[in-house]
């Protein structure tokens, strides 16, 4: 896991809060999969709603420890099991950052 990364939601992806769960909807499928449905465990949701294409993997990191009660150890396994997660579906994609304008 690169701590630098930013990531961003698949526009082909739409959340809802439905009944208190965190819902992840693929949109612009094929049939088959428009079937299917991706429920977000708490800790999930909140990682989610922080991927948006602005923040790093460390920065998201950084806030999360704050916040709540995980050691840095334990968060950086569970992000890496929700970017793969969430990767392997094509709910998210890194995002190219460039420095900027030169000369």
């Amino acid at each position: 896991m690169n701590p630098a990364a930013i990531y961003t939601h698949n526009s082909d992806y739409v959340q809802r809060d439905v009944a208190g769960e965190c819902i992840l909807v693929p949109i612009h499928r094929n049939l088959t999969e428009s079937n299917s449905i991706y429920v977000l465990n708490e800790t999930g949701a909140a990682l989610w709603r922080r991927i948006d294409g602005t923040r790093s993997l460390q920065t998201i990191a950084d806030e999360f420890v704050e916040e709540y009660d995980v050691t840095a150890e334990q968060f950086h396994q569970d992000l890496q099991t929700l970017l793969t997660d969430l990767l392997s579906i094509h709910a998210i994609h890194e995002v190219t950052v460039t420095d900027g304008p030169t000369g």
